[in-house]
């Protein structure tokens, strides 16, 4: 085994260029496979630990059922105050407190855009949404229930969304009323751009004795599942539905963690299979080598033929030589792979404001691994059984 990985090493660095550029094909496979699949784990890790930290004991309800016949009253259902002390009465419920949303046109320094508008409850009762939608003032202040012509700005918006840049104390109109910036703030998840007090954004919005999400926070000892189904069932009662013809939605972190992952894992999978095509393309290249290879060594394999080598021997080297064609590839297709997801998680990270480390397993380097050399391998297969075929004496006649 030793000398026939001593000769298969000797041949590749013997064909250099030609052997560089076979594994540079399976170099390109691995890489996209390993960036991918990093990158989507690390991101997946990430959103499911922000979740969790931010929503973990909570319950989210919005009007509008999943059902079919409930679609049919999407538009005209509605989470009311009513509903909000039916739910804060429920068992295993410790708070309950809603916010009212919707996208509204906003004029700043002669620019004007449309832009998310979130009202929120202030106060005591504010620590779920500033929690939940991860809002956290890095200018300014936070609203208070006095600030009726006050708002505070996402980082995002105030950086992105117009031509020049919203500071504190910038004047902003929104649907021909002008509001204050008191605050800039971070947001985490889907949160939105400009936050105002939650009576100001009901009269603005005309949304008056209504709400379009309650959040709850669980007690303690209570699962996210069992006081969800505790909503519904509080829900259906007072709103006399059926089960499964409810008009309203209930989702737990987990909901909004499984919706997102199936969803990346469908991407990631696609773009899986470009870099698996990718691969197969490096392993046609290593096909094509090896048969180059064998035809240039005729002379040689017959000698070795001559001196007493088995086809078995014969038949080892060529698949010793076309694995580490694989394997060199796949620790190159690694290295760059793992670089480019650091790189990735680097932007999503200073873009996204989503703390990101990207995913490096030992199952995903050992298995890139395992997969480059099985696919070198199985690529060499059919070169090295038809040198290990060659008859010795056409072979020593053999000339180039």
């Amino acid at each position: 085994m030793f000398d026939s990985f001593r000769l298969a090493v000797r041949n590749i660095r013997y064909r250099k260029k030609r052997s560089w550029l076979t594994i540079i094909g399976t170099l390109v496979g691995i890489l996209a496979i390993v960036a991918l699949i990093s990158i989507g784990q690390g991101l997946e890790n990430s959103v499911q630990s922000e979740f969790e930290e931010l929503g973990g004991d909570k319950v989210f309800i919005s009007p509008g059922g999943n059902s079919i016949s409930s679609r049919f009253t999407t538009s005209t259902a509605k989470l009311t105050e009513d509903d909000q002390q039916t739910i804060s009465n429920t068992r295993g419920i410790d708070e309950v407190t809603g916010t009212v949303s919707g996208s509204q046109q906003i004029k700043y320094s002669g620019d004007t855009q449309f832009l998310s508008v979130t009202g929120v409850p202030t106060g005591e009762n504010s620590g779920i949404i500033t929690q939940s939608q991860g809002l956290e003032i890095t200018e300014g202040r936070y609203l208070r229930s006095t600030d009726r012509y006050s708002i505070v700005v996402s980082e995002n918006a105030a950086e992105n969304a117009f031509d020049n840049e919203v500071v504190l104390r910038s004047s902003l109109e929104i649907n021909g009323t002008k509001y204050r910036v008191i605050g800039i703030t971070k947001v985490s998840g889907n949160g939105g751009a400009i936050y105002m007090n939650i009576d100001a954004a009901r009269n603005l919005m005309d949304k008056e004795n209504e709400y379009d999400q309650l959040t709850t926070r669980i007690t303690s000892g209570t699962t996210p599942q069992a006081a969800e189904e505790n909503i519904r069932e509080s829900l259906r009662q007072r709103r006399n539905v059926n089960e499964g013809e409810e008009d309203f939605s209930t989702r737990t972190a987990a909901d909004i963690i499984d919706s997102f992952t199936s969803q990346l894992s469908l991407i990631r999978g696609f773009l899986v299979g470009l870099g698996a095509i990718s691969l197969l393309v490096g392993g046609v290249g290593i096909t094509n080598t090896m048969y180059t290879s064998v035809t240039e060594r005729t002379q040689e394999i017959g000698v070795m033929k001559a001196i007493g080598a088995t086809n078995w021997q014969i038949l080892k080297i060529f698949l010793i030589e076309s694995g580490i064609i694989g394997l060199i590839g796949g620790i190159l297709g690694i290295i760059g792979g793992l670089g480019i997801s650091y790189a990735a998680s680097g932007i999503i990270s200073e873009q996204v404001g989503l703390q990101m480390t990207p995913g490096t397993s030992p199952e995903l380097i050992l298995g890139s691994l395992a997969f480059a050399f099985l696919v070198g391998t199985i690529s060499g297969l059919f070169p090295a059984r038809k040198a290990a075929k060659l008859n010795p004496v056409e072979a020593l006649r053999y000339e180039k």
